[in-house]
């Protein structure tokens, strides 16, 4: 790749650091720094706004006082949202727009998986590949422990709790047996969860099959939440992150990949962040395996959620050994170091959503810093950087 390459570049600032610094160090003494830049990835707003939102597409436009190809064609004309953010009438708008969004991905589940859902409730979504390092399972064990935590309540008590419902999608390879077993997991959790008396109220889980570009276009903008908690250093940028946040998802994540950016963008007042950072992560595998610390020692949570899996709660007793190993016995991904962390995270979720009207200001502050994560700038800046081409203004 470098020798047949005239430039060599990341696809986040993080990911272009880390091959300049680990991967690629020794091209990089060879050839030069010069040879290794950066480009964010980015999205296009015409599918990822326009097409799969139309009624906040409309809102923007009509706010905006412009054409419609106008901002879409330049994205941080999104920036003019930020006048409205205390404008009373127009948060009513947008949080209408969400919840007709929210209301259609119910509709959708209703005929296609005879599923109901409760609108009311926060929706809270990780749609991607199924793989270790994207932790859908930490995702899930982090429902179980919010499960485990409802049951341990009086009837009293849960009716403090914010009504949640967690949505997964996504496909694994083949041959990947633990992305597999994940998916097991997460179904077996939802046979369980949303069956409960004491709880269903209270937490819902669903894993969405047949995961494709067409239903993520019904999923993204019904997102109150998105998670994206790739262990540091492992998600080359990711471009989800950037779909949700312009359809005005709030951002629960590591910082990793086009995280970063996103919330240099809008604000870190407007994600959630969590976990341990790039520079540890090598160190705490190091640890893992000269130094192993057991699971009830590090995070007595997590090994509660562990052994509850383990006797059978869930079904298929004997059967998740193999993926709850993968934590117990080395942990390359580091669940137990950031398990905690990660719960203190959907806790301060929980409560900031709870304030209806900021939540709806953050809401609105995000999708109006989006515009550095479009398509067309990714593109303008490879034709400047790396292609040594000029544009051509269309007429």
């Amino acid at each position: 790749m470098c020798a047949g390459s005239r430039k060599v570049n990341g696809v986040a600032e993080l990911h272009s650091e880390l091959v300049q610094t680990t991967i690629l160090k020794d091209f990089v003494e060879f050839y030069g720094v010069s040879k290794f830049g950066n480009v964010t990835n980015g999205i296009t707003p015409r599918r990822w706004l326009d097409q799969c939102n139309p009624g906040l597409s409309k809102l923007i436009t009509m706010t905006l006082d412009m054409e419609k190809s106008m901002w879409l064609k330049d994205l941080t004309k999104l920036e003019g949202l930020l006048d409205f953010v205390e404008d009373e009438d127009f948060r009513e708008d947008w949080a209408a727009v969400k919840q007709a969004n929210k209301e259609r991905l119910a509709h959708h589940m209703q005929v296609t998986l005879g599923l109901k859902v409760n609108t009311q409730a926060m929706f809270d979504v990780q749609i991607k590949r199924l793989h270790e390092y994207k932790r859908q399972t930490l995702n899930i064990l982090g429902v179980i422990h919010r499960y485990l935590t409802l049951k341990s309540m009086t009837p009293q008590e849960r009716k403090t709790v914010t009504p949640r419902n967690v949505f997964f999608a996504g496909k694994a390879a083949p041959g990947y047996y633990i992305a597999k077993l994940t998916i097991r997991l997460i179904v077996n959790v939802a046979r369980v969860v949303n069956s409960d008396p004491d709880t269903k109220d209270y937490l819902n889980v669903f894993f969405l099959p047949d995961y494709s570009v067409t239903l993520a276009e019904v999923l993204i903008p019904a997102s109150d939440i998105s998670q994206h908690i790739s262990t540091a250093g492992t998600e080359a940028s990711g471009t989800s992150n950037m779909k949700f946040c312009l359809n005005g998802g709030l951002l629960l994540g590591t910082v990793d990949g086009a995280n970063i950016e996103i919330a240099e963008e809008v604000g870190p007042s407007n994600v959630f962040f969590f976990g341990h950072l790039t520079p540890a992560v090598e160190d705490l595998r190091y640890q893992h395996v000269y130094h192993p610390v057991p699971v009830e020692q590090k995070s007595p949570a997590l090994a509660q959620v562990l052994n509850k899996i383990s006797s059978g709660l869930f079904g298929d007793r004997g059967v998740y050994e193999p993926l709850l190993n993968t934590i117990r016995q080395g942990d390359y991904y580091l669940i137990t170091e950031d398990f905690d962390s990660y719960i203190e995270a959907l806790g301060m979720v929980d409560e900031a959503y709870n304030d209806r009207t900021e939540w709806i200001k953050k809401s609105i502050r995000t999708t109006a810093k989006m515009g550095k994560f479009s398509s067309d700038r990714a593109i303008q800046d490879y034709a400047q950087e790396y292609w040594n081409i000029e544009s051509t203004k269309v007429e």
